[in-house]
C-alpha cells in the first residue's frame, strides 16, 4: 500500500496531542495527519506546527469537505460525539471516536438543571440516539473505531490470549475492575451539560467496555454469539459533598463539582448468570489507578494498566526532578514513586491507532467498534436509573 490513509484531528487538547504521537508510530499502513480542527485556532496551530502538520481549520465543516482526508478523529468535548459522528459518516469519512459514543447533555434546560432531569427519561433518549446512530452507519460504507484504549492495552491482550485457552474447559464467572485518580480539572467533567455523566461515564466507561468485550468474546469463542449484559444495579454519589468531605481540611482532591458523581459503582449481570462489577472514583491520591480482576472456573487473571512497577524512584526532596513526567494525576514525587517508562504505550493508544489504520486501510473490523460503544452506553444510563430509583434494571 503506498497512498496513505489521511487523517484529520478535531479538537487539540490533551488527548489531541497523544494520539498525533501515535499516528507517528503506524507501521505497515502509510498514514498522515493532514487537518487539525479546534474552535480555538492558535491552540490548533501550535499542535499542528509542533507535529507537522500542514492543515489548520477552526471549523469542523472544512474537514468535512476537504476530499482528501479519509479518517475524522474526534478527541472533543463528549456533547459533540453523536452529532459530529453523524456528521462525519452522511460524508463518508471513517471516523474515530473517544468514549462514550454519546450521553444526554440536555433538552433546552438551563446547563445547571441539565444533571437533575430523570434518569429515565436520559436512558430513553440514549437509547433512540443509539438507534439513530446505528441507521446512519447501516446506510454509509464507513468504519466505526471505537478509542476504547483498555481492550488495546498490552496486559489485556496478554490476559485475553490466556483466557481463551481456558476457555476450552472453564468459564468467566466474575469481573471486578476500576478505574480512578484525584479528579479531571476539566470545567467540561463537572457538569453533566458537557460530560453526560460523572466518574461512571468518564472513568467507568474504561472498565465497563473491558467487561462487555470480554463477555461478548468469550460467548463468541464458545457458542457462536456473544454473552450480553441482562441487568445492571448501581450506586453513586459525590463524595465532595458529604460530611465525611466537607469536615476535612487541605485535602488535594479536586473539588468544585456541579451535578455529577465522583463515586460510582456498577454491577452486570450477564445472561449466563456471571457478574461484573465496575468501579470509577475522584477519591484516590498518588496518580491513577486502571486494574482487573476475572475469575474464571479453572483460572484466576490479574492485570494492571497502571501503575507499573518497573521502575522505583525514592527522594526526600524532588526539586531535581520536578520537570519529568511520572504518572498521570500523581501529586508528589516525594517519597516512593514508580515513574512509568512508556504510559502511553502501557494504556494501549499506539496499539489502539495501529489496529484503526489496519482495519480502514485493509478493509475489516476494528478490535473495537460501534457495537461495543453503543453497549457501553445503554449499560451507563441503565446504571443513572439504578441510581436514582435504587433498584435493579433490565436490559433485555
Amino acid at each position: 500500500m503506498t497512498t496513505p490513509v489521511k487523517v484529520g484531528i478535531v479538537g487539540a487538547g490533551f488527548a489531541a496531542a497523544f494520539h498525533l504521537r501515535c499516528y507517528h508510530q503506524v507501521q505497515g499502513v502509510p498514514v498522515e495527519v493532514a487537518a487539525i480542527v479546534d474552535i480555538n485556532k492558535d491552540r490548533a496551530e501550535d499542535l499542528a506546527r509542533r507535529h507537522g502538520v500542514s492543515k489548520v481549520f477552526d471549523d469542523f465543516r472544512y474537514v468535512l469537505e476537504d476530499k482528501s482526508i479519509s479518517v475524522i478523529d474526534l478527541v472533543v468535548p463528549n456533547s459533540l460525539h453523536l452529532p459530529m459522528v453523524l456528521d462525519g459518516a452522511k460524508a463518508g469519512k471513517h471516523i474515530i471516536c473517544e468514549k462514550p459514543l454519546t450521553g444526554f447533555f440536555g433538552q433546552g434546560e438551563p446547563e445547571e438543571k441539565v444533571g437533575t432531569i430523570a434518569k429515565r427519561k436520559m436512558f430513553q433518549k440514549v437509547r433512540e440516539d443509539l438507534q439513530t446512530v446505528s441507521k446512519v452507519m447501516s446506510s454509509h460504507p464507513v468504519k466505526f473505531c471505537y478509542a476504547e484504549n483498555w481492550v488495546h492495552a498490552p496486559a489485556f491482550k496478554k490476559a485475553l490470549e490466556l483466557m481463551e485457552k481456558c476457555f476450552a474447559t472453564g468459564s468467566i464467572l466474575e469481573m471486578r475492575a476500576e478505574e480512578a485518580h484525584s479528579g479531571s480539572h476539566s470545567e467540561f467533567a463537572k457538569w453533566w451539560r458537557y460530560s453526560g455523566g460523572g466518574a461512571l461515564a468518564r472513568l467507568g466507561a474504561h472498565p465497563l467496555a473491558s467487561g462487555l468485550f470480554l463477555k461478548h468474546f468469550e460467548g463468541e469463542k464458545k457458542h457462536g454469539r456473544p454473552i450480553l449484559a441482562k441487568e445492571v444495579w448501581a450506586d453513586g454519589t459525590d463524595l465532595t459533598k458529604t460530611p465525611a468531605f466537607t469536615g476535612a481540611k487541605g485535602s488535594p482532591l479536586v473539588t468544585g463539582w456541579g451535578d455529577v458523581e465522583t463515586w460510582a459503582q456498577i454491577t452486570v449481570t450477564f445472561t449466563d448468570g456471571s457478574k461484573g462489577t465496575f468501579f470509577a472514583a475522584d477519591d484516590l491520591l498518588g496518580g491513577m489507578e486502571s486494574n482487573m480482576d476475572v475469575r474464571l472456573s479453572n483460572a484466576r487473571i490479574k492485570f494492571d494498566l497502571g501503575p507499573v512497577r518497573v521502575c522505583q524512584f525514592y527522594t526526600v526532596d524532588p526539586a531535581p526532578v520536578k520537570d519529568v513526567y511520572f504518572n498521570e494525576k500523581q501529586e508528589t514525587k516525594a517519597g516512593l514513586s514508580f515513574p512509568n517508562p512508556h504510559e502511553e504505550w502501557l494504556l494501549g493508544y499506539p496499539h489502539e491507532i495501529q489496529d484503526f489504520m489496519e482495519a480502514i486501510a485493509f478493509d475489516r473490523q476494528p478490535l473495537t467498534g460501534l457495537e461495543l460503544a453503543k453497549q457501553v452506553v445503554e449499560v451507563l444510563y441503565a446504571g443513572y436509573v439504578s441510581m436514582e430509583e435504587g433498584r435493579k434494571v433490565s436490559l433485555l
